[in-house]
């Protein structure tokens, strides 16, 4: 088995294009090939006013980050805002060397304190698992982080690591911190999750992107700065923490996906 490294880039929201520049370059320098995350909607952020000025630049960006991936090998990921049929979506997307660009998940769980629901659209489905190097991945953005049953929900699908970005503010990072743990121990799996650092529309940003395996330990964290920073994935923690139990199902009920949402069809 390949374990692979996997990273954040953490980052403040951008507002041109030309502003992934640096953050691209950090990862070219990089030795190892990795899965980079990207905080949730890294350009515009929630500055709804320019909404359909950060749906252009989004497209613009997509490709420049698609077409790193290609040159470089490693993989991107981050929400971006999408527009659909006169609606708003806050998407995730990977940017991969083979496959290109893959829309993997609108976000479902929109933050009503952030009027988010007035502006953005719910996604119909829960997010489709992706493979990497032999890794399954299962995604939530931000908000989703409070609703244990989409992760849950993602257990058919026997996620290795949960992929979360977001922009937390740091008014609730003990939340952010709790939540984290909170899903890596119960879900049995690793969570990578990145955060978005400095002034945002919302406020103050959180920062502490990490890495949080099966048992709740840190593998690695950043503070409220902008950086990069990976680490390989440990096969044991994959292979061989539920050997002891599994405490992902449960005997006495059955969990289905009731949350006004479409089910996968």
């Amino acid at each position: 088995m390949e374990v692979p490294f996997v990273g954040v880039c953490q980052i403040p929201v951008l507002r041109e294009i030309k502003d992934i520049d640096p953050w691209l370059e950090a990862i070219s320098a990089e030795k190892d090939k990795c899965f980079w995350l990207f905080p949730e909607l890294f350009l515009g952020g929630f500055e709804y006013k320019h909404k359909e000025t950060w749906v252009e630049k989004s497209l613009e960006l997509k490709e420049v980050m698609n077409s790193f991936s290609r040159k470089t090998g490693n993989i991107l990921a981050g929400t971006l805002w999408n527009k659909k049929d006169g609606k708003f979506y806050n998407t995730f997307y990977l940017f991969t060397p083979d496959q290109g660009t893959l829309e993997i998940y609108s976000k479902i769980h929109l933050f009503l304190p952030g009027k988010e629901n007035e502006y953005f659209t719910a996604g119909e489905y829960p997010p489709e698992p992706y493979i990497w190097k032999e890794i399954r991945m299962g995604f939530g953005i931000c908000h989703d982080l409070r609703f244990p049953e989409l992760f849950l929900y993602q257990h058919k699908d026997e996620p290795d690591i949960f992929i979360v970005n977001a922009q937390w503010p740091l008014a609730r990072i003990e939340h952010w911190q709790t939540l984290l743990k909170a899903r890596a121990i119960e879900n049995q799996c690793y969570v990578l999750a990145c955060n978005g650092m400095g002034n945002s529309a919302l406020g103050r940003l959180a920062g502490n992107s990490c890495l949080i395996s099966s048992w709740g330990k840190t593998a690695f964290a950043l503070g409220e700065e902008p950086g990069i920073k990976k680490a390989r994935l440990e096969e044991e923690v994959i292979l061989d923490d539920r050997k002891m139990f599994d405490s992902r199902r449960s005997l006495f009920f059955d969990l289905n996906f009731k949350s006004g949402q479409k089910n996968r069809p």
